[in-house]
This record gives C-alpha cells, sequence and structure tokens, in this order.
C-alpha cells in the first residue's frame, strides 16, 4: 500500500512541474533550431551541442560522460540534391546501403522498415560498424525525400549506449518539421 502512495505522488510532482521522469531523472529543457536554408526545425536537449560545420549538415552532441573523451551518442541530419525526379526512397535506401557496406567492412544490416516523419514516408535502417574512429557504434538512419533533396537523419551511438538515449532520439526525430 505505501508503494502505491509514493507512486501516485511521484505522478502528481511529473504532472505539476513537468521536470521528472518516473525514475526520478531531470528531463532537459528542449531548444529549438531552425533553418530556413535546408527547410527543415528541431528540437534537442539544451544540455546537447549544436554543430554546423558543413552547410548541408547539422549535428547534435550528447554530452560527454566523466569517464570518457568522446560523446557517447550523437544525431545529425544531412541534406543531399535529388539528382533525379524519378528517385525513389526505397532505391535511395538501397544506394545508401551498398556504400555503407563498401565503406565499413564489419557493416551489419540490422533491420530496414517503413518510416512516416512530419507525415513523409521514408525509411529506417539500423545497423552496426566500426567508424572513424575505430569505434564500433550502432546506428540508425531515416531516410526522405522533400523539396527534390534527400534529408537523412543519422542516430549514432555506442551499442551500449544506443537503447539509453533512444527516448531522447526518438523526442527530438518526433519534434522534425519540415518548412
Amino acid at each position: 500500500m505505501l508503494i502505491q502512495i509514493v507512486f501516485i505522488y511521484k505522478i502528481e510532482i511529473n504532472h505539476i512541474s513537468g521536470l521528472f521522469f518516473f525514475d526520478g531523472q531531470s528531463k532537459p529543457k528542449m531548444l529549438i533550431y531552425e533553418n530556413n536554408a535546408l527547410d527543415f526545425k528541431i528540437n534537442y536537449p539544451n544540455n546537447w551541442e549544436r554543430l554546423s560545420k558543413i552547410t548541408n549538415e547539422t549535428a547534435f552532441i550528447a554530452p560527454k560522460e566523466s569517464d570518457s573523451n568522446t560523446s557517447p551518442a550523437g544525431l545529425v541530419v544531412k541534406l543531399i540534391q535529388v539528382k533525379s525526379k524519378n528517385s525513389s526512397i526505397n532505391s535511395i535506401s538501397n544506394a545508401l546501403i551498398f556504400q555503407l557496406k563498401k565503406a565499413y567492412k564489419d557493416f551489419k544490416l540490422e533491420s530496414k522498415s517503413l518510416f512516416n516523419i512530419d507525415n513523409k514516408k521514408g525509411i529506417k535502417i539500423v545497423f552496426t560498424a566500426t567508424d572513424t574512429k575505430h569505434q564500433i557504434r550502432k546506428a540508425s538512419q531515416i531516410l526522405t525525400i522533400f523539396k527534390n533533396k534527400i534529408y537523412i537523419i543519422t542516430y549514432k551511438a555506442l551499442p551500449e549506449k544506443y537503447s539509453q538515449y533512444e527516448n531522447t532520439i526518438n523526442e527530438i526525430i518526433s519534434s522534425f518539421k519540415f518548412l
């Protein structure tokens, strides 16, 4: 009976303040990033770093953990101009998988499925591979087409951290809107 009362109390705190998950951890405030040149906006946690070093790419990087010199997870939104108006999202995803297999000798495709992003049809692939820093990473890439541009949204994390960041990544991706 005491456990039920405590559980109800936590729900009330969560409802009132909006700052707590049921596990007692605080949820970071979300910031809005809008890029009119790339025709999208997205929300990301205020404790994540935003990088836009390349004109057609924006990265959102999770904070480093105290015992590591690399970030445990990140999300990148990349745009590529469509060369052919007859390109389908399925043919583009097959070409991407082919390129990934060529680039990463240990590439392993875990899944490929349909995915909707801001009411646009897309494809999501999930895979593992060793990155340029020689670390095995688990990644998911969502591909869609909007205004003759291919949007590739990539979530990459250490395999043991992938599920830890998945809820945050899903929240970020669900906030994605085309302009």
